[in-house]
């Protein structure tokens, strides 16, 4: 069944309890006033896939909430790319208004796309990129969780979590997606590369870093994973927030407890 408003109740939910309108958008690029927030905050936290961490009720549109936005897009609603914004009056809106009275179950199953919960295969993998490659499992998984929105939106049938982008030779899928272009958001069609797993994903993500020139600026900073993260700003990812969102999650999720435990070859 397709997400959309229902034609007779439109934000009443399944026990009857009326969500409140919001009256600016929230999340990406959008307004933001903190009512709004604060609604939709609360109604990710009823909303989202179980389990998860739930979204602190704060007004403000921090990354979390952005991501968590997206989670749900990606997961429930089946949209891909999300777009981390939901406006007022639109089936984002509605899906986490009145969802069930919409639609019961996710659109497809998936282990991943559960905010706060990082799977103990992605830690594993992160750990043993820092062990061959040199990049800090912090910056890995973080990358993992803000490049696919807790792992639940990446191009169709590409096991590629990070957005890495295919050169001509090599397998490819060819999918949407949101880049910063002089200041402005646009949405651009792009060739993606193609992975026959999630840990074929992560050598490859391991092994760019280290080896391309364009991150020798990053790797000087392998023992520094906030500067790791500023120096991938303009250069991995267009968007000029970049390594403030990447030490956001890292902070805020305790991701650098993975970067003294591969140290120590945990």
């Amino acid at each position: 069944m397709c997400l959309a408003p229902s034609p007779t109740i439109l934000s009443t939910d399944e026990v009857g309890s009326v969500a409140p309108p919001i009256f600016t958008s929230v999340g990406q690029d959008a307004v933001n006033g903190p009512v709004d927030v604060f609604i939709i905050q609360s109604l990710l936290n009823k909303r989202l896939p179980k389990p998860h961490t739930d979204v602190p009720v704060t007004g403000t549109a921090d990354p979390g909430t952005i991501l968590a936005i997206k989670a749900f897009q990606a997961v429930i609603m089946g949209m891909n790319p999300p777009t981390g914004q939901v406006a007022p009056g639109s089936p984002t809106y509605y899906a986490l208004a009145a969802r069930p009275l919409v639609n019961q179950e996710p659109t497809r199953a998936t282990p991943f796309g559960h905010v706060g919960i990082v799977p103990a295969d992605v830690i594993e993998a992160a750990k043993a990129s820092q062990r061959r490659w040199g990049v800090p499992a912090a910056i890995t998984v973080a990358q993992w969780i803000v490049e696919s929105a807790w792992g639940s939106a990446m191009p169709p049938d590409s096991n590629n979590p990070f957005g890495i982008k295919a050169v001509q030779t090599e397998p490819a899928v060819e999918s949407e997606t949101r880049e910063v272009i002089d200041g402005k958001v646009i949405t651009t069609t792009a060739r993606f590369r193609r992975f026959t797993s999630l840990s074929e994903a992560f050598e490859a993500h391991g092994r760019l870093l280290s080896t391309a020139a364009p991150y020798r600026p990053a790797m000087a900073f392998a023992q520094d994973p906030d500067r790791f993260a500023d120096a991938l700003t303009g250069v991995y990812a267009t968007d000029p927030q970049y390594g403030l969102t990447l030490k956001w999650v890292m902070d805020n999720y305790h991701l650098k407890q993975y970067d003294l435990e591969s140290a120590r070859g945990g």
